[in-house]
């Protein structure tokens, strides 16, 4: 830990997992498919693991633990971010309008001479963004450095799925190629970074409309061999569907079918554009999905098929996108906003409920980073990542209350500490391992030298 921090009651700096933590006196929502509530709750932590979870009348003995109080505090799972891209958060705001084509063109002076720097301190400015909100895990989109945002991640605290988007120069129009070096920078990551729990890798491309074919399948075929997750943009926009029917004669879930790129390690962010066909092609793949409901309606890209793709059991996860084309990474906002597009959308108000965004947002969204075996909800033999919260209702704390305010009211003005691997790496709104002003400082100095276009 940083000198001159003062280490939180319940955080051990050497090793946070070298005795029991009895977290008790927490209303406790565990996130599993019952959606269980304990109003009077307690989870008992061993080797950064959940040993126990329950009611506090059942607590068992847990002698030389150390006790934590709550103080009726919520604890829910940690929130995962599926899709994202935190290299570019230090040029938030300077494009807020045009649909996803316009706006990127609109982007490509800026963001297109990033450096490894820039995007190291966009890395750093996103993490401390996504954890003050309660993210515990997050997947990062990049398209150069892609082992950056793991590490940056991991040094706060933080898990990640890392890499970087292949993209094929003839097709994209700004930016430097960026294959087969992705390859290179994801093997040497995860040699870096082998003995690292909260850092996975993946190998992805960046769309079917700024890809060959010919890359498309390279890129999944080193995916496969390196046993690493495929992750791909994917039917986000109108444009985007057009473009590919025009050059290939198919749409773009029908196209990557084809390809034979979807499996159940294919990771699509977006999906607005899908008809029937390409719904079931999804379903019968494995396939999952990051829905990013600000981004899509920022970007006018539409609103996403979201309950028909999880009638079909298709997994969807929520996803922020980018500070550029969000501007928070904020998945309170993302489970609001993905409740009322579907509701506004379809013009019912039984639409996508609360519970589903919860869902999305957690144990779901961990499924769709193939991660749901270790994190995702809080269950005895998971890891020990957990958010506790100051929510006070007038009438009182109620499993119907609770999940509404996650929902509905609660945000990162809420979260009073953040738990990965049972050790709290936020509390109180000061970060365990890091000290936070030299970390802003940093990112100010390298906002001040980022290239301006002419």
């Amino acid at each position: 830990m940083s000198p001159g921090l003062v280490a939180p009651a319940w955080y051990s700096p050497n090793n946070p997992s070298d005795m029991d933590t009895l977290l008790r006196n927490a209303f406790v929502y565990t996130g599993d498919a019952a959606h269980t509530c304990f109003a009077d709750g307690a989870l008992l932590v061993s080797d950064g693991r959940l040993r126990w979870v329950g009611d506090a009348a059942q607590q068992p003995a847990a002698p030389g633990a150390r006790v934590v109080d709550l103080g009726g505090r919520v604890v829910m799972p940690g929130l995962i971010n599926t899709h994202t891209h935190g290299g570019l958060s230090l040029h938030r705001g300077c494009c807020d309008s045009g649909n996803l084509f316009q706006w990127a063109q609109t982007l490509a002076p800026h963001t297109g001479p990033l450096s490894l720097e820039d995007n190291r301190q966009g890395c750093y400015q996103a993490v401390l963004e996504m954890v003050r909100s309660g993210i515990t895990t997050a997947c990062d989109c990049t398209r150069y450095g892609a082992g950056l945002f793991a590490a940056v991640a991991s040094e706060v605290g933080m898990r990640a799925l890392g890499g970087a988007l292949a993209n094929s120069p003839s097709l994209r129009t700004s930016g430097r190629p960026n294959w087969p070096a992705a390859l290179d920078e994801t093997r040497q990551a995860l040699a870096e970074r082998a003995g690292d729990a909260r850092c996975r890798f993946y190998l992805g491309a960046h769309s079917p409309y700024s890809c060959t074919p010919e890359l498309l399948v390279e890129v999944k075929a080193a995916a496969t061999a390196l046993g690493l997750p495929f992750v791909i943009h994917a039917a986000e926009s109108r444009e985007e569907v057009d473009l590919v029917l025009q050059r290939h004669g198919r749409r773009p879930i029908e196209h990557l079918h084809q390809l034979g790129v979807l499996d159940a390690r294919t990771i699509l962010g977006h999906c607005v554009w899908l008809d029937g066909g390409e719904l079931d092609l999804l379903a019968a793949s494995g396939a999952t999905v990051a829905h990013n409901p600000i981004s899509n309606a920022k970007l006018a890209s539409g609103v996403a098929p979201v309950e028909a793709m999880r009638t079909r059991g298709i997994p969807v996860g929520l996803g922020t996108d980018s500070m550029l084309s969000n501007n928070a990474l904020n998945l309170f906002q993302e489970m609001k906003f993905a409740v009322l597009l579907q509701r506004a959308h379809r013009l019912d108000g039984h639409a996508l409920s609360a519970r589903d965004a919860l869902a999305m947002a957690t144990r779901e969204g961990a499924q769709v980073l193939g991660w749901d075996a270790d994190i995702g909800s809080l269950e005895a033999g998971k890891e020990a990542d957990l958010v506790v919260l100051d929510l006070d209702h007038p009438l009182g704390l109620t499993p119907e209350r609770v999940l509404s305010d996650l929902v509905f009211a609660a945000g990162p003005q809420h979260v009073q500490a953040v738990l990965v691997h049972g050790e709290t790496i936020y509390e109180d709104g000061r970060f365990t391992r890091i000290d936070e002003s030299a970390v802003r400082a940093r990112i100010r100095q390298q906002g001040r030298q980022l290239s301006r276009p002419a």
